[in-house]
């Protein structure tokens, strides 16, 4: 993999993501002051998560298919468009109907973005290059969580949302311009696939491998707990720091943290599949413990730790994933990538449902505890067993790793 290309990827997941969480804490805050509420706060983050499932499903096969680089030019010229029309409507008063219906359709699209990026990382990296990209990509990812939502936090009371929102805009198309750079071949699955396989192949592979069963349910476990928290950040940051506008910060501090595990995955020892479950426990632990603590220190540190195991965790698992029979990497990640927006739909779902007779506290201590025990009946499923989607095309021994 030549360095221009990996640069050009990288930048390009680099704006796209700066752009995305200015546009998620921005509209989340105006949201919240312009109804006081933290069950609007949650319907307009189950807004923003509920499509993406669908999207996701749908990547998975789109990426084995086609080539993941012109489809991910696509996904970010149409929610390039739709961010545009989004801070169009913010501007001529209409804020709160375009927030749920535009927001919506571009999480929609946008939820095809992780099984086409790690199709195309796929592509681009061999051996242990593989490594070194998804610690890249983790690491730029998380760094943009931390610049992004703390810049936002300090322009927002000055500048209102409208110009976060263009700014959002600008980067999917300057993204766009990127990955077009991006000289990948644009060849996907050596023959056609069936309704089936395109619809399920995926989940079949991912649950049937052990390891990647675990990264799965994971997802799913740890991310209905964090958003869930997300919806009741700015009611956190309110009571704990002062105003909502800080919740910014706290967002910022997830950001860090990831930026700490992506940083500590440079140390030889953790390049292993064994740091994936004891990182999903960590960043779901983290997360329960927030609503358990009670002042600002303690909870930016918990957030941070919480998304550093995360990093690690997610790092060798897209090393496993990627690793996999090329024909079949996109509906593999699309089923964890499908499993992760399930959850974060999930938990938006019983945040806007149970806001009004439960404290955001308690909600996210049951999902908390709740999510660990699934992820521990992740580790006592069916070993690994023949898949007839990539048993005759394995290209790495990862897809044998034992429980």
């Amino acid at each position: 993999m030549r360095p221009s290309v990996a640069v050009r990827f990288l930048v390009g997941v680099a704006v796209s993501t700066f752009g995305d969480w200015l546009t998620t804490f921005a509209l989340a805050v105006v949201v919240f002051n312009a109804t006081g509420s933290v069950a609007a706060t949650a319907g307009y983050m189950l807004v923003r998560v509920g499509p993406r499932p669908l999207g996701a499903w749908l990547g998975g096969p789109l990426g084995d298919l086609t080539s993941p680089r012109v489809a991910i030019v696509g996904v970010a010229l149409t929610q390039g468009a739709l961010t545009a029309a989004l801070a169009a409507s913010l501007a001529f008063g209409r804020g709160l109907w375009a927030v749920f219906v535009l927001a919506g359709l571009s999480q929609l699209v946008g939820g095809a973005w992780q099984p086409l990026t790690g199709a195309l990382m796929a592509r681009l990296a061999r051996g242990g290059a593989r490594h070194s990209i998804n610690l890249a990509y983790i690491l730029l990812g998380s760094g943009m969580m931390l610049v992004s939502p703390a810049v936002g936090a300090l322009l927002l009371p000055h500048l209102g949302p409208v110009p976060l929102v263009l700014g959002d805009a600008a980067t999917f198309v300057v993204a766009a311009g990127l990955f077009f750079l991006v000289p990948v071949a644009g060849g996907g699955a050596a023959r056609s696939l069936t309704i089936r396989a395109a619809a399920v192949g995926g989940f079949s592979a991912a649950f049937r491998l052990p390891i990647i069963r675990i990264v799965a349910v994971g997802a799913f476990s740890a991310t209905v707990a964090i958003t869930a928290l997300q919806a009741a950040l700015p009611a956190l940051a309110s009571q704990r720091f002062g105003t909502s506008a800080d919740a910014g910060f706290c967002w910022a501090a997830v950001g860090l943290g990831g930026i700490l595990g992506s940083l500590l995955a440079l140390w030889r020892p953790l390049r292993t599949p064994a740091v994936i479950l004891p990182g999903l426990v960590g960043e779901i632990a983290c997360i329960g413990a927030v609503a358990l603590a009670g002042g600002p220190a303690v909870d930016l540190v918990l957030l941070a730790a919480s998304t550093a195991s995360a990093s690690l965790a997610q790092i060798e698992s897209g090393v496993i994933i990627q690793s996999q029979a090329p024909e079949i990497v996109g509906r593999i990640q699309g089923a964890v990538s499908t499993s992760r927006f399930l959850g974060m739909a999930g938990g938006a779902t019983l945040a806007l449902l149970l806001a009004l007779t439960v404290t955001w506290q308690v909600l996210v201590v049951i999902l908390t505890l709740g999510g660990l025990l699934l992820l521990g009946a992740s580790t006592l499923g069916p070993r690994s067993t023949p898949d007839p989607l990539t048993a005759a095309t394995r290209v790495s021994p990862l897809v044998d790793i034992p429980d």
